[in-house]
């Protein structure tokens, strides 16, 4: 870990005895003795050393990963009224996925959860009793210039967004969950 000698065995993990550096062969009795001792001593400032390599060491991993994948990593956050598609990931396993659609939509936002995930509607104003993960949501663009009266779904007063949230908290509702297909004639 800290000098390159990784924890063979459990005690070697809860005596901390992996904290010397890799061994010289041939080792003379004395030799032996010594290094046994010292990995017995558990040094404070030894831990404490390798503590902060190891915690330097996964700040810069992170660090490294977000420089690496700049590009790919997207945390796009979703406004209350923005027009959103939803993946309907419940078909990505099945064998008859090319005939089935692939986003559900267009839904409107109507607020982000603490956790991130989002409470949505229908266009037509019905509270979908559904929370959807932010992975699954892509923005909708709309073909044309014609507008979607959407004002008095995102104008809804906050007891009623509220109270629909609690009834889905109360539901046992998951963050996340699989919407079906309702032309899905299979069932």
């Amino acid at each position: 870990m800290a000098h390159g000698v990784e924890p063979l065995m459990p005690f070697d993990l809860s005596e901390a005895t992996y904290m010397l550096p890799p061994p010289e062969f041939p080792m003379t009795t004395a030799d032996l003795l010594a290094r046994r001792g010292r990995q017995l001593e558990k040094r404070k400032e030894d831990l404490a050393a390798v503590h902060e390599r190891v915690l330097a060491a996964r700040y810069k991993s992170a660090a490294d990963f977000e420089k690496r994948f700049a590009k790919t990593i997207k945390n796009k956050i979703y406004e209350p009224g923005a027009l959103v598609m939803v993946r309907n990931s419940r078909i990505h396993m099945e064998l008859n996925r090319k005939t089935k659609p692939k986003f559900l939509g267009p839904m409107v936002v109507l607020r982000r959860t603490k956790g991130g995930s989002y409470l949505l509607s229908d266009l037509n104003g019905a509270i979908s009793k559904s929370r959807y993960a932010a992975f699954r949501l892509l923005p909708y663009f709309q073909r044309s210039n014609s507008s979607i009266p959407i004002t008095r779904i995102v104008d809804l007063p906050d007891e009623d967004i509220d109270k629909a949230a609690e009834e889905i908290e109360s539901l046992g509702a998951p963050d996340e969950v699989d919407v079906e297909d309702p032309d899905d004639d299979d069932e």
